[in-house]
């Protein structure tokens, strides 16, 4: 072809793009399809328009200056660009670069597979072997309790071979921290592994990037049983937040179940927990249609220890299960060794039925959208309700006089402000107050996006806030984009579990969201990959079904419904390959990989070994471990005396309480969420009789000498469908046996009680 030719099909070009409007160049740039590592991406150049480089995923490896960092293997990077035409401006679509390793004739070990998939790998030959006794060494700038967590976690890894810890340079596993760093906001979760026949070496910037580094290893070692493959891996995540939020006001979890989920997130490289502190049943408009009061009767909770009294004497904090601000700041602690983040929320002006309870003179008055659920908005438009709430949320965001330091210190805190129903001024006005306050206590606020369906002409604070987008009815991603929030896709279609329900449900659609699920689309809204103001993802299990609803359920119940939505998001919010390819293949590396070391979520028994024991007196310490199901319990006992009103504990634990006998003389048996289930019927006084107790998931059933008795009845909730009575219908009644004490306060004898196990069926 002529130079001439060239020439006039360049000119041709650069006439069909100066006809086009920014959009339209911003989608069809020239932009090279590969970079090697150490080359300079250059912006294209477009006559009549201004063109800049927007950024990159992963901006650790090319640059904001367009800079490309070396790599070890073939990577690819999406970029974007800023078009400016005419006084317009648009944003490109995701161009990507595939950014390819500098004459690379590497063949070596394949690459392992770990979840999330390590982003880069440059095989070796070979592999290195632990031995009986293992040494690892750690940087001396690492936490000794973060240290002394990663030892454990090897430990059990292995099955119980020694583990020493040690100093120097030798060592079979060895973690380092190093000073280089490229500037980029993820690369302090950045990590290198490097294996070779002398050992293992694990280094980053940071101790946390030292424990993301830990997770991949140990994910190896669960698969080889001690072995790792020779080669060299660096990893970083694509986006910095990558989350979860547990709905925890309105079904309640204790402290060993938000442990348990904190294991789980940091087993996949999860770093965001999102806690909703309060929060209330949704559907208050059933309350009112039928005559009662949702302000006197609804389910509601607020989840801290608070000093917050009503004049009417109503306390702020909930009743059933509650944590002490001593507690929550042991467990924000406890994430953060872990690398994960706690966020609480504390949901405001709608939801908040534990603050209008307290206070009801600040019930929102104006007009609404959803009249029936009125009692749970506060009034927005008054100063006095900023007042109020700024004075709550200081208790945790002031310095703490017992703890010496404020509850939430480096929490980033959630304001809510999602599903107001009332004046959009007054909403818009609060929410820019409630923002402006976080910030002045030094700590970053997060709200739910909810500005395109309150227009009006009070501006609210974006500079340094981050935004949950989470239905593009109420905020549209692009204008959040626009108006500078740091935006988390938290879209409901795509992202929403409500379990249980009939919608909302995310967990049903996991092949569907390994397969074609992307960070930057929110609903039908696409977000430049590469733009800084995208910060990351986050899927939300939420408990509507609650209250009127609620079937009683608790978390052995959902927890394959969290974990496996974990297990497959997490690969999507840390890179953006496959790998392995099929959805299937990624269940079977699942299993291999396991759960986390040192949680039991199901309570799975060591064996199968019946306990068996004839107590001689009572109560006797039986120091068993619980077991989740299936179990199947029989006990002789003889019950010598119910005195009304008097509760009798036959077996009990941390994991909640068999009670022979309850305050309205039945058998049951509560559980340490607070969740209480009587079976309806009464054990004989004098009597000797053979209680059965079969538990299995979802069900736990009773039987008095081979005979039900009674109907099983959630006594926690009402069921509008049988006269606001508790519940008996369609109940999910999972009890984990415990197995410390026999006899805690039991009148009478317990001639004889055994125990047999089977694990639960696969699912």
């Amino acid at each position: 072809m002529s130079k001439t030719t060239l020439l006039m099909l360049a000119a041709m070009s650069a006439t069909t793009l100066m006809g086009q409007d920014a959009k339209q160049i911003a989608d069809s740039l020239q932009v090279p399809t590969e970079l090697v590592g150490g080359d300079k991406l250059t912006v294209p150049t477009v006559q009549g328009a201004t063109v800049e480089l927007l950024g990159a995923d992963y901006e650790q490896i090319i640059h904001a200056d367009g800079t490309v960092r070396p790599v070890i293997s073939d990577t690819p990077v999406n970029v974007n660009f800023k078009v400016t035409k005419d006084g317009k401006e648009a944003f490109s679509k995701d161009y990507e670069i595939l950014v390819k390793v500098a004459n690379s004739t590497a063949t070596g070990n394949p690459k392992p597979q770990v979840i999330p998939s390590l982003l880069q790998w440059q095989g070796g030959k070979g592999e290195y072997k632990l031995g009986d006794e293992v040494t690892v060494a750690f940087a001396d700038e690492m936490p000794t309790k973060q240290a002394l967590i990663i030892a454990k976690d090897i430990y059990q890894v292995l099955g119980g071979r020694k583990v020493m810890l040690k100093k120097g340079e030798q060592a079979d596993i060895r973690f380092t921290l190093s000073k280089e760093n490229s500037g980029a906001a993820a690369e302090k979760e950045a990590y290198t592994l490097e294996t070779t026949d002398k050992g293992i070496t694990i280094s980053a910037t940071t101790s946390g990037g030292l424990f993301w580094g830990s997770r991949t290893l140990l994910q190896i070692l669960k698969q080889t049983g001690g072995s790792v493959p020779c080669g060299a891996a660096y990893d970083v995540p694509r986006y910095e937040v990558r989350g979860v939020l547990f709905d925890i006001a309105r079904t309640p979890y204790t402290l060993k179940d938000m442990r348990d989920v904190i294991n789980a997130m940091a087993w996949y490289k999860m770093n965001d927990l999102h806690l909703v502190i309060n929060n209330n049943y949704i559907f208050l408009e059933e309350y009112v249609k039928d005559g009662h009061d949702p302000l006197k009767e609804a389910y509601t909770a607020f989840r801290l220890e608070s000093k917050m009294v009503g004049a009417n004497g109503q306390k702020l904090t909930a009743e059933d299960v509650w944590f002490s601000k001593k507690e929550f700041r042991d467990l924000i602690d406890y994430a953060k060794l872990r690398g994960v983040n706690i966020v609480p929320e504390f949901d405001t002006p709608g939801h908040a039925l534990s603050f209008t309870k307290v206070r009801p003179d600040l019930i929102y008055q104006g007009p609404m959208g959803n009249p029936g659920r009125r009692s749970d908005h506060i009034d927005a438009g008054n100063p006095e309700t900023l007042k109020f709430v700024g004075e709550v949320l200081d208790e945790y965001l002031q310095p703490d006089t017992e703890l010496g330091r404020p509850v939430l210190e480096g929490c980033v805190v959630h304001v809510g402000a999602d599903e107001f129903y009332g004046d959009a001024e007054a909403y818009r006005k609060y929410s820019d107050g409630l923002l402006k306050f976080v910030k002045s206590r030094g700590y970053t606020p997060r709200i739910w996006g909810s500005l395109t369906h309150k227009p009006g002409k009070t501006p609210v604070e974006s500079e340094g806030v981050q935004m949950n987008l989470w239905s593009t009815h109420w905020q549209d991603p692009i204008e959040a984009m626009d108006a500078g929030f740091k935006l988390i896709n938290t879209n409901d279609g795509h992202l929403y579990i409500v379990p249980f329900a009939n919608y909302y449900r995310m967990d049903k659609n996991h092949k569907w969201v390994y397969n074609n699920w992307r960070p930057n689309y929110v609903g039908n809204s696409h977000i430049p990959a590469g733009h800084p103001n995208l910060i990351g993802a986050t899927f939300a299990i939420w408990n509507d079904m609650t209250d009127l609803k609620h079937s009683g359920y608790g978390m052995y119940d959902i927890w394959d419904v969290f974990r496996g939505s974990a297990d497959v998001l997490s690969q999507r919010m840390w890179g953006t390959e496959h790998n392995p390819d099929s959805f299937e293949e990624h269940r079977a590396l699942v299993s291999k990989i396991g759960e986390a070391p040192n949680i039991n979520p199901l309570y799975l028994r060591n064996g199968d070994a019946p306990v068996s024991v004839t107590p001689a007196t009572l109560p006797m310490q039986l120091n068993e471990e619980a077991a989740g199901p299936n179990y199947h319990l029989t006990a002789e006992v003889e019950l010598s005396a119910a005195p009304e009103g008097e509760e009798q504990v036959l077996l009990s634990g941390p994991e909640g309480k068999l009670i022979a006998v309850m305050k309205d003389g039945t058998v049951g048996f509560r559980r340490n969420d607070a969740m209480e289930f009587s079976f309806g019927g009464k054990l004989p006084v004098g009597k000797k009789v053979k209680l059965e107790l079969i538990g299995k998931p979802q069900s736990t059933q009773l039987l008095v000498d081979g005979k039900e008795v009674g109907t099983l009845t959630l006594m926690n909730y009402k069921d509008r469908d049988n006269g606001w009575k508790n519940r008996t219908k369609d109940l999910r009644s999972t009890f984990i046996l415990p197995l410390q004490t026999i006899g805690e306060s039991f009148k009478g004898k317990v001639h004889s009680l055994r125990v047999e196990f089977s694990a639960p069926e696969a699912k």
